[in-house]
């Protein structure tokens, strides 16, 4: 089950036509639980840190951490998805949406959805650029 979750995800990355290099790598802790962590490079220099953690509990996968930070080619923060759980008066805590001016509410983004935002956000700095 964990195979398959890590697999779709690193597929899905792997897909996008605006991704350039990834170096991906899984790790296992038990039989229950593991984890993915690397680093996603796209067409403009841009990249994606990620960081999932997966437990199986009850036959159903659950993420339990996680943490997608974009960043642009010169390191400076474009956003970060994570649950840390350290603002607890947001109203999706622990979820939440760091940006270069602070925080807001979110909800954990599939990689589909986390894709299509930075695949926006690359093609808007081709256009302009």
């Amino acid at each position: 089950m964990i195979d398959a979750h890590f697999e779709a995800f690193e597929t899905e990355i792997i897909s996008d036509r605006l991704v350039i290099f990834t170096d991906l790598y899984r790790f296992y802790t038990t039989r229950e639980t593991g984890y993915v962590k690397g680093e996603i490079t796209f067409i403009d220099g841009s990249f994606l840190v990620v960081f999932q953690h997966v437990r199986i509990e009850a036959e159903e996968l659950t993420v339990t951490d996680y943490r997608y930070h974009y960043m642009t080619a010169e390191n400076k923060l474009i956003f970060r998805y994570d649950n840390a759980p350290h603002y607890p008066q947001m109203g999706t805590f622990p979820h939440h949406k760091h940006l270069p001016l602070g925080v807001q509410d979110a909800t954990m983004p599939s990689s589909k959805d986390l894709l299509a935002e930075i695949d926006s956000i690359v093609i808007g700095q081709i256009t302009r650029g």
